[in-house]
């Protein structure tokens, strides 16, 4: 059985917060603690406009997993 989970991160470079407290992420640490082994995973860091100065310290990841859970 295969699933595909999305991953979107959007984070100030100076944020002192958690990483992994990121909804996407939750979600995916749950599926792996229940048995689901990432197959794949295809990552892609997203260009900000540099014209939106409040966005001039932000990175934007987003992925998608291929997660399998074996039988």
């Amino acid at each position: 059985m295969q699933k595909v989970v999305y991953i979107s991160n959007s984070r100030n470079y100076t944020e002192q917060n958690d990483i992994n407290d990121n909804k996407y992420l939750v979600r995916l640490n749950k599926l792996l603690e229940d048995g689901w082994v990432i197959s794949q995973m295809n990552t892609q860091t997203v260009d900000v406009d540099p014209n939106l100065d409040r966005y001039l310290h932000k990175e934007t990841l987003v992925s998608f997993v291929i997660l399998e859970k074996p039988e």
